[in-house]
């Protein structure tokens, strides 16, 4: 079942579609994983789901070294200040946290989708 499904995620990845959210909510909720193992479970899926598009931007010469730089940078601090934020709060106050942010950014999509399709 966890292939199955892992192979789905990575599928879905490809195309384009937010697969981590899936994952995280599959691992926790079936694959009986608590919160911060399945979100650093998916951090390393998506390492590897991304290689691909990763080696195709190299090889193409898609790729902005000063707009990577900037994101690395902003990406070290915004780990630094989760990981202090998880120290603070908790694993129970972050799990809460993600699953709000999850509904949130669902909407926001839902939000966007309706309107491109009422200007067509």
């Amino acid at each position: 079942m966890n292939f199955l499904f892992g192979t789905a995620a990575a599928v879905l990845s490809g195309l384009g579609v937010g697969s981590g959210g899936l994952l995280v909510i599959y691992l926790t909720f079936l694959g009986e994983y608590d919160q911060i193992t399945a979100q650093g479970l998916n951090l390393l899926f998506f390492l590897f789901s991304s290689g691909s598009a990763m080696i195709y931007h190299l090889t193409h010469r898609k790729i902005n070294y000063g707009v990577v730089l900037i994101l690395v940078l902003f990406g070290l601090v915004g780990a630094g200040v989760g990981n202090i934020l998880l120290r603070v709060l908790g694993g129970d106050m972050v799990r809460k946290f993600f699953g709000a942010m999850l509904i949130f950014s669902g909407v926001v999509a839902m939000k966007k989708s309706k309107s491109r399709s009422l200007r067509l």
